[in-house]
């Protein structure tokens, strides 16, 4: 596809435009952007017409998140809404990644994403939000692929729109497009990797202890000196992990569950550079789906490290080791993961 140019008028309605109207071939993006209204939507465009968009407010963290109080002025009133045109022509598969953000509950804000043909309206998502009535506690939706074959609009022009819900509260809610594109495999690529913390784990450096929390850090210093004077290993494993990290993870998993079996010779490329980031980079664990990129879990927010204590005198256990440093294990499934008291 050629290169095309971004129009803007006035600050908020910006649209990415083709330098021409395709007549054949595969489906083009022919515009993107945000339709006019109170909303907010950020795009942007990478040169492998590649689209990444985030609609709804989230610039400014919503201040109350444990008792919900109104904080006016921080969330608009009604639909956010953002675009993709899409000219079919000889057709193609649209593929994107998704996910949800939120302080409110789904009865007052949600996410949408359909599509408007000349055939009706197909629904791809509708009223994705946080479940029950509970307001002002953070909540994210998981990050989900989806793709959706265009061929039966052939030579047509189809309109994606991802739209967010939000009722003026201030509570903020944010869903996003991720890495939308027209493809022949019907599996969408691999978000890369932007936060500083989980590239480094990326490059194998995977063991941070300067975001831990000064309460944490006390607690693992005292627990290593406290085992070497026993005689005993301390050996650690995990501190902090940044929730990117986690969110990647969790993708790569969830990919190759799309691509392990999938002979599209359109999805080989794709298929293999997961095969090499789930086998070899993270030896990922088939029948273990790793847990979601949360920032309210513990190791986010650098309140838990891993280790495995061993070699311990017979008075002594990891417990009694973890009390004297005012460190617990609070999960027993986790009998590894520490916190302070």
């Amino acid at each position: 596809m050629k290169h095309g140019w971004w129009r803007c008028f006035a600050v908020l309605f910006c649209f990415w435009v083709s330098p021409g109207f395709a007549q054949n071939g595969r489906a083009a993006i022919v515009a993107a952007g945000e339709l006019p209204g109170a909303g907010y939507v950020s795009v942007q465009r990478t040169a492998e017409d590649i689209i990444d968009a985030q609609i709804g407010r989230w610039d400014t963290p919503y201040p109350y998140p444990e008792t919900g109080e109104k904080a006016p002025g921080l969330q608009p009133t009604g639909f956010s809404i953002f675009y993709v045109d899409v000219d079919v022509n000889d057709g193609g598969t649209a593929a994107f990644s998704y996910v949800m953000q939120t302080y409110d509950a789904g009865v007052w804000d949600w996410y949408d994403i359909l599509i408007q043909t000349p055939t009706g309206e197909v629904k791809l998502v509708d009223r994705l939000g946080k479940p029950g009535r509970q307001y002002g506690t953070y909540w994210t939706s998981p990050r989900v692929a989806l793709s959706y074959p265009l061929d039966q609009w052939a030579n047509q022009r189809v309109r994606f729109i991802f739209r967010v819900q939000q009722d003026g509260w201030g509570d903020q809610t944010q869903g996003q497009v991720i890495r939308f594109a027209l493809t022949d495999c019907p599996v969408p690529s691999l978000t890369p990797i932007t936060d500083p913390d989980a590239i480094s784990f990326e490059q194998g450096n995977r063991i941070i202890t300067n975001r831990l929390t000064p309460s944490t850090q006390a607690g693992l210093v005292c627990m290593q000196q406290r085992v070497s004077d026993l005689r005993g290993d301390f050996a650690l494993s995990s501190a902090y992990r940044p929730v990117a990290y986690q969110t990647h993870l969790r993708e790569v998993w969830d990919r190759w569950q799309l691509l392990r079996n999938n002979r599209n010779p359109q999805c080989a490329t794709l298929k293999e550079q997961v095969r090499n980031e789930f086998v070899v980079n993270h030896e990922l664990v088939p029948t273990i789906r790793p847990a979601a990129g949360n920032p309210n879990a513990p190791h986010a927010r650098g309140i838990a490290f891993d280790a495995t204590i061993t070699g311990l005198p017979q008075a002594e256990t990891v417990d009694t080791v973890a009390n004297d440093c005012a460190m617990h294990r609070p999960y027993a499934n986790d009998p590894p993961h520490y916190q302070p008291q």
